[in-house]
């Protein structure tokens, strides 16, 4: 310990000066633009600086004891046993945020206070667009992230602007920045943040020593540290939180945990179940292996951290560690018990158990899952959940099932990429042999496709009819193979952009229950192989589709066009696209360009779409 504290005080003397003399520089300088000459050498110091951190990698930045050292001198007990610096998480206003707009289309606040200046910050960090619009709004090489990050960065540089800036303003962009990837943005605008001359809080440093601990970087945690020891920033619970994440061996988090028990950080519910959600891995792999059971292990917890312990985050890792050892339905038992502590599952926790039943294809208690949470918790499935229970019913080769998972999933707008992927294989694949010289695998991956789509099955039935055409061999006849991939992409996005068309009333549970039970006697009695396409289209279930009462399309897709979407209004078209659609497909504007004859039946195109949808201008 005396070599390592010789170290560190060595090591905290040789840096601090550096430090001093890089913010010196930067508050120096005048508070207009800077030139190129004077960039290159912040730029050349800054390196230096890192150059000499790299140097010390391996030695004292990663101890872990350094940093504690560090926190411990802030968090000091009262008289009363509390601590001074209790603070959690720092709370932010609720904003009304735009979804599927450009970033740069947001409005821009008329009169810039310091109110105003937040909430287009919100607006800008939490506005999403999904991929069918993305392609519409964004061309190849633009991203809504990258845009997002250069308006920010704009928006923090203005000079006319910089009496606006909050501090609560500046934590919502680096938590966006560092969130998504954006080291080098953040660290920018954390310097024109000091610049400013914006006195931090701990919020301020907790979130990038957030993103270093999500990372498991010791080194650059500490020297983050440091910094806040270096501007007399009072580190807080989630600092010390923070740390525990950062340092990789379990004996390490709990020797910290333990430090925030002895120190009252734990007092805070929330606190609370942060910690036990670091320690649950360790601790259930620990107590299962040493021949405990689980119950045992909710006692220990409830006699060292009270009853209020048990969140998202430390449930699903017990849950998930009983269900491979031992059982799916055991797993369910004790979720009960949990529930009746007052847990409330998410939709993460029944993902975690359809994953357990995909593995031992138990598609029954997939179903009963399903209608379990539906009626319990009422939880709907997400976009991971129709992928998992799609490519599971793929690789089983269940008609009926997929059919259903596919409908559901369009008309809900979650179909994944991969879901797409897989059926538009399907559909490109053309009959090569003789059915009777087939394989099983050989018939499933030509015929799945084409037996899924379709929104019912008189639909189901004509789009067979054009395809079945075309199912003869075409050689290396390019015009033969361009107007099949036409008409096969063309029914694709008909069921793609469903979404807000269409409903269904019988939920996804009851219908797969109906569809698994077809698919079983399709496989007794040898339909798969034997029958033709036109009695499996025949015999395939019927989904019962209603029209919604709102029949505008959701994109145009001959005109690439998508109806506008004001961000301070709540119309009709902005409130559906705000239900977690996603991952949807459509064909780009300029494919449509080269294409003339990708969408053969235009009048048909144009029937999904009002008058009104189709002459608006494009975002």
């Amino acid at each position: 310990m005396s070599a390592s504290t010789g170290q560190q005080e060595f090591t905290v003397s040789a840096i601090e000066p550096t430090i001093r003399q890089v913010n010196t520089t930067r508050i120096g300088k005048k508070k207009n633009p800077r030139s190129q000459a004077e960039k290159l050498d912040i730029y050349k110091k800054g390196k230096a600086f890192r150059n000499r951190m790299l140097k010390d990698r391996g030695s004292w930045s990663y101890d872990w004891r350094i940093p504690l050292q560090d926190l411990q001198k802030y968090h000091i007990t009262n008289e009363n046993g509390d601590a001074v610096s209790t603070a959690f998480a720092d709370a932010t206003r609720k904003v009304k945020v735009p979804h599927n707009l450009r970033a740069d289309h947001i409005n821009t606040p008329s009169t810039w206070t310091k109110s105003t200046f937040y909430t287009y910050v919100v607006q800008l960090t939490a506005s999403s667009v999904d991929r069918l619009v993305a392609r519409q709004i964004y061309s190849k090489t633009e991203s809504h992230t990258v845009i997002v990050a250069e308006l920010l960065a704009r928006l923090f540089a203005d000079p006319s602007l910089k009496y606006f800036v909050s501090v609560a303003a500046g934590n919502v962009a680096l938590r966006f920045l560092f969130d998504n990837g954006r080291f080098a943005r953040g660290q920018d605008l954390f310097g024109q943040l000091q610049e400013l001359q914006k006195d931090s809080d701990p919020s301020t440093y907790n979130i990038m020593l957030g993103a270093a601990a999500e990372q498991q970087d010791l080194h650059t945690f500490t020297y983050i540290l440091k910094m806040m020891v270096i501007y007399r920033v009072s580190p807080n619970t989630q600092t010390w939180l923070h740390l525990a994440r950062a340092v990789r061996e379990d004996d390490v988090r709990t020797i910290i945990i333990n430090r925030m028990g002895e120190r009252g950080m734990l007092a805070d519910v929330a606190a609370r179940k942060e910690a036990v959600a670091i320690l649950m891995p360790q601790l259930v792999v620990k107590y299962l292996d040493s021949g405990n059971n689980a119950h045992e292990l909710i006692e220990v917890l409830d006699n060292r951290y009270g009853s209020a312990w048990c969140s998202s985050s430390a449930a699903e890792p017990l849950i998930d560690e009983i269900g491979v050892r031992h059982s799916t339905e055991e797993a369910m038992i004790f979720l009960r018990k949990l529930c009746d502590r007052g847990y409330r599952p998410s939709q993460g926790m029944l993902l975690l158990l359809l994953r357990q039943c995909s593995w031992s294809n138990a598609h029954e208690l997939a179903v009963q899952l399903l209608c379990h949470f539906r009626t319990e918790y009422r939880i709907k499935p997400s976009m991971q959940i129709y992928d998992l229970l799609f490519q599971r019913a793929w690789k089983s080769q269940l008609h009926n099932c997929c059919r259903v998972l596919w409908l559901h999933a369009c008309i809900q707008g979650r179909t994944s990429f991969d879901m797409q992927r897989v059926v538009k294989r399907s559909l490109y694949v053309q009959r090569r042999t003789a059915s009777s010289e087939q394989s099983r695998s050989s018939i499933w991956e030509e015929t799945a496709g084409k037996i899924i789509i379709g929104h019912g099955r008189e639909n189901n039935i004509t789009r067979f009819r054009t395809l079945k055409s075309l199912w003869k061999p075409i050689g290396a006849d390019r015009r033969l193979r361009d107007e099949f991939l036409r008409k096969v992409r063309s029914i694709l996005d008909d069921d793609l952009t469903a979404v807000g068309r269409y409903s269904i009333r019988e939920p996804l549970d009851e219908q797969l229950r109906k569809a698994l039970r077809m698919d079983r006697r399709w496989a007794s009695s040898r339909v798969l192989k034997e029958v033709p396409m036109d009695c499996k289209y025949s015999q395939l279930i019927d989904v019962q589709l209603t029209p919604s009462s709102n029949t505008k399309s959701t994109i145009d897709l001959y005109n690439g066009r998508i109806p506008p979407v004001d961000a301070s209004t709540d119309s009709a078209g902005y409130c559906w696209m705000r239900e977690e659609v996603r991952s949807r497909h459509c064909v780009c504007p300029e494919e449509i360009k080269r294409e003339p004859d990708a969408i053969q039946d235009v009048d048909s195109c144009k029937q999904k779409v009002t008058a009104k949808a189709m002459t608006t201008q494009c975002i």
